[in-house]
């Protein structure tokens, strides 16, 4: 590694991770380095220290094009010295923009991020460093008119970064610098580095490996397990965790428990891993420490996993596996196609014999949490899980559960803006609009500054016939956020139908401005 940055070899590890660092090679904290230069610089190996980078040279994509059939819609990439230039064009519009931010590791694949002002929105387009080609990003594949207006959000950016730094109560806008770090940084898993600096010693840093339970699983499972759901607890988010801690004391993760089929998802090992004879039989001691090692990238993986496995195994496979050349991986963790993935395929931690078929769970195709939250919250989380999950996958059943459920615990959270809106939701899909602008007006008094709020009052007023009072809640949301896409598609429209022509043209006008967007 060090040799292709040019530094010279007799230096010492100390200085070279600096040198490093400054270039913005190795995400790592620089307060880390004087004390571990051995474990930063194997880190900075690892796909988690390379998950995020700002465009240079070292992460320039090759130039190319690309057709998106679904829309007929010609994607242009253009390279040069530290930038990344994405077009598209299709009948009637076309828009160009430079990235910002590459997504990735390059691993499997890079993704894009581009940055109009202080918003981020997620590029279209990927590069599958597998197939060496360009090919639209995840989501996009049977998107009518894939643009540059897909909002990145916290959460998304939450295992895909450092350090993101949002702006409190808006969808997509951040600070300047966005990010505090780029790639996952060394406080993601062993907690608060200035703590440890004033105070060295085992007692004010997080070691893993020395923790029990769900608080060691947890930190692994903070980017490795995102199952069905995430349901943050009241007044938590997802980036509230912190290492040492459960994850239930933030948010509860719900899984289906079904068939595992013949696809994964992307992070999905969590939930793998634990289906495995491997960590059903360990009683618990099995976790991702215990063959993965961040630290140090394996030089030669197959001979390392082995030895991984015979470390349980030795005794019961010596004369069936004795060649040293066999490789655990290949046949008991062979990639599988990953559903949510974008044309790549992903390890399977189900660690399943080659002979028997992998037939997955036994049980019920049910939503469950993966550990429970405090008893107060379990009906609440496990009501909003079924109605996030049943309106993803379309499922009228669990819709109508966690409906039912969260029906009769409204009294109890009259101030929760995510129980309200959910009812809301639900409410609107079922043409009671009056009764779910009820709700969404509450969300409003308690939360007046976040956008999409203004946009579900609007949605309600629309419905029950009050469209000029929704247009001013959608101009309410604009004033807030003027790049909101949804609030100026419905605005627009509802200018159109006042017979405002002129306001919809000029809103039409300073949004397609604003986002370099060009129709013909």
């Amino acid at each position: 590694m060090f040799q292709a940055t040019g530094f010279s070899m007799w230096m010492n590890p100390t200085s070279i991770v600096l040198l490093l660092l400054a270039a913005g090679t190795v995400s790592a904290d620089p307060r880390c380095v004087a004390c571990h230069p051995k474990e930063v610089a194997g880190y900075a190996r690892s796909a988690m220290a390379r998950s995020l980078s700002p465009v240079s040279s070292a992460t320039i994509s090759p130039a190319g094009t690309f057709r998106h059939a679904f829309s007929n819609t010609r994607f242009t990439i253009k390279a040069g010295p530290s930038i990344i230039t994405q077009s598209f064009e299709r009948p009637l519009e076309s828009a160009e923009q430079n990235v910002a931010f590459v997504i990735g590791s390059g691993s499997h694949a890079f993704g894009y991020l581009i940055q109009i002002g202080d918003h981020l929105f997620q590029s279209p387009l990927s590069y599958y460093t597998s197939r060496h080609s360009w090919d639209v990003a995840p989501g996009y594949e049977n998107d009518r008119r894939p643009d540059f207006s897909r909002p990145i959000t916290p959460e998304c950016l939450f295992c895909h970064s450092g350090r993101p730094l949002p702006i409190a109560d808006t969808l997509n806008r951040y600070q300047s610098p966005a990010f505090a770090s780029y790639g996952i940084s060394c406080e993601r898993c062993h907690g608060d580095a200035q703590a440890h600096l004033e105070k060295p010693g085992s007692g004010a840093i997080i070691n893993p490996a020395k923790l029990e339970g769900a608080a060691r699983d947890s930190i692994c499972q903070q980017c490795h397990l995102t199952g069905e759901t995430r349901i943050p607890n009241p007044g938590k988010s997802i980036s509230d965790f912190k290492p040492g801690q459960s994850l239930e004391a933030f948010y509860t993760t719900y899984v289906a428990a079904r068939s595992s089929g013949q696809t994964i998802k992307v992070v999905s090992h969590a939930e793998q891993l634990a289906l495995s004879q491997c960590a059903r039989k360990s009683s618990g001691r099995l976790w991702c420490g215990t063959c993965h090692n961040p630290h140090d990238e394996p030089a030669q993986p197959v001979a390392y996993f082995r030895d991984r496995c015979l470390s349980c195994h030795a005794a019961t496979l010596e004369k069936s596996h004795a060649a040293p050349g066999r490789d655990c991986v290949g046949c008991h963790m062979p990639k599988l196609p990953a559903s949510d993935g974008g044309h790549t395929a992903f390890t399977n931690h189900r660690i399943a014999r080659p002979s028997r078929e992998d037939s997955g769970s036994s049980e019920p195709d049910t939503l469950r949490p993966w550990r429970e939250p405090d008893p107060s919250l379990r009906d609440r989380n496990l009501a909003l899980a079924l109605v996030t999950a049943g309106l993803q996958t379309q499922s009228s059943a669990e819709v109508i559960r966690g409906y039912r459920m969260l029906n009769s615990l409204e009294k109890s959270y009259q101030d929760d803006p995510a129980v309200l809106t959910t009812l809301g939701s639900v409410l609107m899909k079922g043409k009671q609009p009056a009764e779910a602008l009820k709700r969404f007006e509450k969300v409003i008094e308690l939360k007046p500054a976040y956008p999409p709020y203004h946009l579900n009052v609007a949605t309600a007023l629309e419905a029950v016939g009050q469209t000029g009072k929704a247009a001013q809640e959608l101009e309410n949301a604009l004033a807030l956020d003027p790049l909101f896409q949804p609030a100026v598609e419905l605005l627009g429209r509802i200018y159109v139908e006042q017979g405002q022509t002129d306001k919809a043209n000029q809103l039409r006008v300073t949004y397609q401005h604003a986002m370099g967007l060009t129709v013909r």
